[in-house]
Order: C-alpha cells, then structure tokens, then sequence
C-alpha cells in the first residue's frame, strides 16, 4: 500500500509549505531530506520567503540584549499601521546569549556579544549559520561600555567578507586629553587580524553605527580640529581597497550641532536623516560615487505636533524609507521609556506605534535595521590551513595592547579621582 508524505506534494506547493517555517526551525527542516535542504537552496524559494506585503517592512530589532524579526505593514500613507513580532531569534538553539549590538550587511548579522571579551559572531538566521571571532583586546569605560566601532563588509571582487574594527577616541577627565586609536580588519579567508595605517583627519561620533551598502559602509564624520565652519560629511570605508575614502558633502548644510542619521533603501541607495529644530528632511541617494554622491530629497515634514518624538533623541535610534508608499518610519526611545515606530506620511500624518517598555529604561536605546533573507553563505574557518600572523604584525599587536593597558589604567585613575572630587563637593569638604 501506497503512503502519501508531504515530500509527494507538487513543488509549487511543498515551496509555500516549507516558506513558512519559521526561522527558529529552519536549520532542523533543512536536514530533514536531501530535496528540502535543495528547494531552501534555490532562488525562488528564498523569493517566497521574502516576499512581503504591499506596505510591509522586516527588520531585525534588538530589545533588551535580545535579537528579533519583526514586520510592520503601512497602508494609507502611514495613517493605518499593524506590527507584528514574528519570532525571537536563537543562534544555533542558545538562548542564553545577549547582544549589545548588531550590524547588518546583506542578510548576514555582526553580532557584538555582552561577554567579558565582547565576542564577536557572524550570522546568517535564514540558513543558521555561525561564524564565532575572538578579538584581540577590549577597551572598556569605567561602566563597561565597549569603546570600539564595528563594520560588516565584503571584497566586491571575490566577495570575502571582513571585519572592521576600530576605536578612535579623545578622553578629557581632568590633567589633560587621553587619545587613543586603534584601526584593525578581520579577513575571514585567513581568519587574521591585521592592524590598519589609518592617520584619521576626521572624526566619526562614538554613537554613530554605520550603515553597509554594497559591501562598503558609511558614517556621519566631521573634519577634525578644523577651524572652519564644522559641516557634516559622510566618509566610506573601502572593503575592498581597505581604507577610507574622502569626506563628501551631504547635500543639505548640516553643521556639527545638527542631527544627522543614515539607512538604507532597499539595499540599494543610502538615505538620510536630517533634523533641525522640528522639521526633519529625509534624503536618499540617486548616484555614489567613489568621491562624490547624489541626492534627491524624498519627504520633508515638520513634526511639532507629532506626539511624543524627540528631535534631540533621533540619533539613538533609526529610520525607514518606503519609497513607493512616500513614508517614513523612525525608531526611538520616547520620554516615558517606550520603544516608539513614529510613522509619517508625504502629507505630514503621523502615527505612534509603542513596542512597550524595555527592562533597562535608563541607558537602554533600540537597535534595528531593515533585513531580509540571503542565500550568502558565510565563509568556513580555514581549520588547520590558517596563516600564520607575520612577525611585524604580531609586534604591533603587543605594543598596541601595551599602550591600551597604560591607558585603562590612567584613565581609571583620572574616573577615580573626579569621583573623589565629586564626593568631596557633595559632603562639603571641597569648595568650588
């Protein structure tokens, strides 16, 4: 007698089945038979998967150091707005891990891990890959806050992907600056790190996180110590070339005391930000070059009478583009502790989406970028065929972290004092 599986079922119709399986199951459904790992492997199915909506955005959001897939559908230009949580996402079935910050790149996640070491791991949740990378020294503040920057990006001649990693910093806690720099790049074909010549003439701010394009990524930077007028521009760092290119002009006149964020559209075109007293720009690129950019203005509204966001908080947070419904979507941390999606349309509606109140309300800030499924597979640990680090490079490490340790320890020393001096005020015993 003849049985009927699932697996019998016509393609078409085992592809819509099995497109629905949510990501935590994903990696089990995959081993289950040769011809389902196959179909998850093949373009159109992960076309299914991410097809969305009309008015639908996905995105990976961080709350309370933990990572989820959520959706949010607009209709009527923003007015009508349904989230939804699709699921909590695990890396490899371990629930126990917290994230301090994520970085998106094409589908794969850089997850900064809240551990002693701020261990890093690549991921890609649709296949349920991992990549774990141990850095090679942490810099940390007095309260634990990790000081180093992070980027995710690839060669776009042979797609290898890389890890910067760098922390640039000017410290001002009584007898003087404390200025540390340190530029470094994981290459996962070698599974080394390698210490970068970077002589910055720019200054990119501690809570500006980035934004990759293409394999590239992108922040806010001014020039440093310049005596001119301080604009803001934006600068590239080079995955492929290594190195960062210009400062280039953003296409509206925002100074150093403006408020200015980048996202992405669709992957495709770099969009920003641009907030001043309450009336907020968005932007979005028609054209990037490798020294110039250009711009064409997508919406302009002025959002005084929009509840509860924050013109001075936007940078915490984040921003979408749906460039064919004209809307807008920003992320933030609104007065009374709640994650707030404030929604506006080309006509200036706006409309308030709270996720709720996070457990840390105080120093807590949401994390999010826009995500979608990718067939990009992350790119296996050499094993026992990996390079050797060179002599130079492993002598520039050790005086790197040398001078690292000089600086945690003065730097506690100056936090301790100004403690000390603050205590003194509050109980008297020093005058001003």
């Amino acid at each position: 007698m003849w049985t009927t599986t699932i697996s019998h079922l016509p393609e078409e119709l085992l592809n819509v089945i099995l497109s629905r399986t949510g990501f935590k199951s994903r990696r089990s459904v995959r081993l289950t038979c040769k011809k389902w790992n196959n179909l998850f492997k093949n373009q159109s199915f992960i076309g299914e998967d991410a097809t969305t909506r009309e008015g639908e955005s996905k995105m990976i959001l961080l709350r309370d150091n933990t990572l989820y897939l959520m959706s949010i559908v607009m209709e009527n230009g923003g007015g009508d707005a349904l989230t939804e949580q699709k699921g909590k996402l695990i890396c490899q079935n371990n629930d126990q891990i917290k994230i301090s910050q994520v970085f998106h790149c094409e589908g794969l996640l850089l997850c900064v891990l809240k551990d002693e070491n701020f261990s890093l791991v690549v991921w890609n949740p649709y296949w349920g890959q991992t990549r774990w990378i141990e850095p090679r020294h942490s810099f940390k503040t007095g309260d634990g806050t990790d000081m180093y920057r992070y980027a995710l990006g690839y060669n776009n001649k042979k797609r290898c992907h890389k890890i910067l990693r760098f922390i640039d910093n000017e410290f001002h806690i009584f007898s003087g600056p404390l200025f540390v720099m340190w530029y470094e790049m994981y290459d996962f074909e070698s599974d080394l790190w390698t210490t970068l010549d970077v002589t910055p003439q720019w200054t990119i701010n501690l809570a500006d996180r980035g934004v990759s394009l293409k394999g590239n990524t992108y922040w806010c930077a001014h020039k440093w110590k310049s005596f001119d007028i301080d604009y803001i521009h934006i600068i590239c760092f080079d995955f492929t070339k290594e190195r960062f290119g210009p400062l280039m002009r953003l296409p509206f006149g925002a100074k150093d005391d403006s408020l200015v964020a980048l996202s992405c559209v669709r992957d495709e075109k770099l969009a920003a930000l641009f907030c001043y007293d309450y009336v907020v720009e968005f932007w979005f690129t028609t054209k990037i070059e490798a020294k110039k950019m250009l711009w064409t203005r997508f919406l302009t509204l002025n959002i005084d009478n929009l509840g509860t966001l924050i013109p001075g908080r936007l940078l915490h947070g984040a921003f979408f583009i749906d460039e064919a419904k004209r809307v807008a979507m920003i992320l933030d941390k609104t007065w009374n502790g709640e994650d707030t999606f404030h929604i506006m349309g080309d006509a200036g509606y706006g409309k308030e989406v709270s996720l709720g109140e996070p457990e840390d309300k105080l120093f807590y800030h949401p994390l999010v970028c826009s995500y979608a499924p990718s067939l990009v597979q992350i790119e296996l640990s050499p094993g026992f065929q990996r390079k050797q680090q060179s002599d130079l490079e492993k002598r520039r490490c050790d005086e790197n972290i040398s001078r690292f340790v000089s600086h945690e320890e003065e730097l506690t020393k100056r936090l301790l004092y100004a403690e000390a001096i603050e205590k003194g005020i509050r109980e008297g015993g020093i005058g001003l």
